[in-house]
C-alpha cells in the first residue's frame, strides 16, 4: 500500500530512527579555514554539510517514532535572513523511520578502502592508518575489509579478508604497511576498488561500500568532476555506495562534494585523530547504512507565498513546476544519530495585486508530495504539509534551523562578496550583522556556529578597514569548551 495512505505512529524515542540525506556531512574543512584566518570559497561548504552537523528534530512534548520505513513531518514559522530580506517564512521538512534505535544492526559490511598514498600525503598519512585501524576496529566478525592503494597507478594490496582474529592481524599488518609515494592516479584507484567490490559482491550477502581516503587533488587521468560522477553512478546502478573521508588542510572539498551528491554518496572531513575517532566510533554503522534511494518531492506553496530557497539538497537538482511549485532530488537517505532537515524560505507572491494575508497559525503554507525507492524494495510515495507555528512554540529543529539558513545563506553571500566583487566592505557589513545574532545566542548546540561567524568577522574586518573599531565578547571554544576571548572587531 502507498505510504500516503499509511496512518503514522510515533513511539519512545530511545528506539527512535532519524534520517539523513547523503553529500556532505560536515563543514570542518570550512571551519578549519576560517579559523587559520582565511576567507574560503562559497563553494567550499554546502547546507547539508552544516546541517548535518546538529540535530535538528521536529515535534516537542512526547518523543515519538515512525512505525513505517519514512514518516515525512514539518513546521514553519517566521523569518527573517539577513541575505534575503524578502523572506518572511521558513518551513523545514524531516524524516523519521522505523530503523534504528537501540537493537538496530546494521547488514554485514564489505568495506573497500581505497588509499590515496601520493606525494601530498606525506603530512596526512598517519591519519589515514589510524582511521583504518580505527574502522578495523568498529568492524563485526561476518564483516570483510579490502584496501586498495593508488599513488601512480592502483594495486590491491589486501584482497577481501574476514575481520576474525587472523584477519584482523593481517588488516593491520597491511596498513602500518601503506607508505607515501608517487602522484595522484585516484581515476585508477577508484576503478580498481570498485571492481574489486564487484567482483566480492556476488557473493557476499550483506552491504558492499568504497570508502576514499583522499586529499582530493587528482593529477593523473581524469581529474574533472563529471567523469568521476559517471563512474560512481555505474557503481551505484550496480548497488555500491561510497563514502569519501577528506583529510589535510589542502583537501579541496569541492570535487569530493560533487560525488558525494550521486547515489549512495556521503561526504566527511577529518581535520584530525580526535574528530576522526568520536565519528568512526559513533556513526560508522550509519554512515554506511543507505535507507531510501531517488527521492523525489514536489514541494509547492499555499496561495499568495512563492519559494524563494530550498537549503539541504546535496547537488543542484531542483527544477520549477505548475503554480510556483518546485521539484527536487535526493539521491539517498542514510540512517542517522541526528535528524536532518530540509529548509524551504517562503516570501510573499509579488505576482499578486492585492498584499498578501499573514497565514494563520496552524495553517499549511507548504504541501509536499514525495515518492521514493527504499533499499531492496518497491517505490513508495507519502505526503506531508507544513504547518504555521509561533516562535515560541517552534520544535527545536526549526528554532536551530532559522539561526543556520541565516549563517549559510549570508556566508554564501558574504564569501562571494569577497570573491567574485571584491566588496570587502559588503562582505564584512553582512557578517557582521550576523555575528550580532549569534552574540545573542543561547543554545549550546550552535556553539560552533558562534565561533565561526566571530573568527571570519574578524577576518572580513582586517581586510574591511574595520579592525580595532568594537568591543570583544567571550565565546566558548567548541571543542575543550573552555572559555576564549575572541575579537569583536566590528
Amino acid at each position: 500500500m502507498a505510504e500516503s495512505m499509511a496512518v503514522y505512529e510515533f513511539m519512545d524515542d530511545a528506539l527512535a530512527g532519524e534520517l539523513t540525506v547523503g553529500g556532505a556531512q560536515d563543514i570542518r574543512h570550512f571551519r578549519d579555514r576560517v579559523a587559520d584566518g582565511e576567507i574560503p570559497h562559497p563553494n567550499v561548504f554546502t547546507p547539508e554539510g552544516l546541517f548535518s552537523e546538529h540535530d535538528l528534530p521536529l515535534g516537542k512534548g512526547k518523543s515519538r517514532r515512525c512505525r513505517v520505513l519514512i514518516c515525512p513531518r514539518g513546521e514553519a514559522t517566521e523569518a527573517r535572513l539577513l541575505a534575503q530580506p524578502e523572506v518572511r517564512w521558513i518551513g523545514q521538512l524531516g524524516f523519521s523511520t522505523k530503523l534504528g534505535g537501540k537493537d538496530f544492526q546494521r547488514k554485514p559490511l564489505h568495506l573497500v578502502a581505497v588509499v590515496d598514498k601520493s606525494g601530498s600525503m606525506t603530512e596526512v598519512l598517519p591519519l589515514v592508518r589510524q582511521s583504518l585501524r580505527t574502522v578495523a576496529r568498529q568492524l563485526h566478525h561476518d564483516d570483510q575489509i579490502s584496501i586498495v592503494t593508488y599513488g601512480d597507478r592502483g594495486q590491491l594490496v589486501l584482497p577481501p579478508t574476514k575481520v576474525t582474529a587472523k584477519g584482523r592481524a593481517d588488516i593491520l599488518a597491511t596498513i602500518e604497511g601503506i607508505d607515501v609515494g608517487g602522484s595522484t592516479a585516484m581515476e585508477d584507484g577508484l576503478r580498481k576498488g570498485l571492481a574489486v567490490a564487484r567482483r566480492s559482491r556476488r557473493s557476499f550477502a550483506g552491504t558492499t561500500r568504497v570508502m576514499l581516503f583522499t586529499d582530493e587533488r587528482p593529477n593523473v587521468g581524469a581529474t574533472d568532476k563529471h567523469s568521476f560522477m559517471s563512474l560512481l553512478e555505474g557503481a551505484s546502478a550496480d548497488g555500491i555506495g561510497m563514502t569519501t573521508i577528506g583529510v589535510g588542510v589542502q583537501f579541496g572539498a569541492e570535487l569530493a562534494t560533487a560525488i558525494s551528491s550521486v547515489r549512495g554518496g556521503n561526504l566527511f572531513f577529518f581535520p584530525d585523530e580526535t574528530t576522526m575517532a568520536t565519528v568512526f566510533e559513533d556513526e560508522l554503522d550509519m554512515m554506511v547504512t543507505e535507507v531510501a534511494h531517488d527521492l523525489k518531492l514536489t514541494v509547492r506553496p499555499d496561495a499568495g507565498l512563492k519559494i524563494a530557497g530550498v537549503y539541504g539538497i546535496p547537488g543542484d537538482k531542483l527544477t520549477w513546476g505548475k503554480r510556483g511549485a518546485i521539484e527536487l532530488e535526493v539521491a539517498t537517505l542514510f540512517l542517522s544519530k541526528r535528524a536532518g532537515g530540509i529548509y524551504v524560505a517562503l516570501a510573499p507572491d509579488g505576482s499578486r495585486v492585492l498584499p498578501t494575508a499573514r497565514p494563520k497559525t496552524g495553517s499549511a503554507v507548504v504541501h509536499v508530495e514525495m515518492s521514493y525507492t527504499p533499499v531492496d524494495d518497491k517505490r513508495r510515495t507519502a505526503k506531508a504539509a507544513l504547518r504555521t507555528v509561533a516562535k515560541a512554540d517552534a520544535s527545536i529543529g526549526l528554532t536551530r534551523g532559522l539561526l543556520l539558513v541565516d549563517q549559510v545563506t549570508a556566508l554564501k553571500e558574504a564569501t562571494r562578496l569577497h570573491h567574485e566583487a571584491n566588496d570587502q566592505e559588503g562582505a564584512y557589513q553582512l557578517v557582521h550583522a550576523l555575528a550580532g545574532r549569534f552574540r545573542r545566542l543561547t543554545d549550546d548546540d550552535l556553539e560552533p556556529e558562534r565561533t565561526l561567524v566571530l573568527n571570519l568577522e574578524r577576518t572580513l574586518a582586517k581586510r574591511s578597514g574595520h579592525a580595532g573599531e568594537g568591543r570583544s565578547s567571550r565565546v566558548r571554544d567548541p571543542v575543550s569548551g573552555l572559555p576564549k576571548k575572541i575579537a569583536d572587531d566590528g
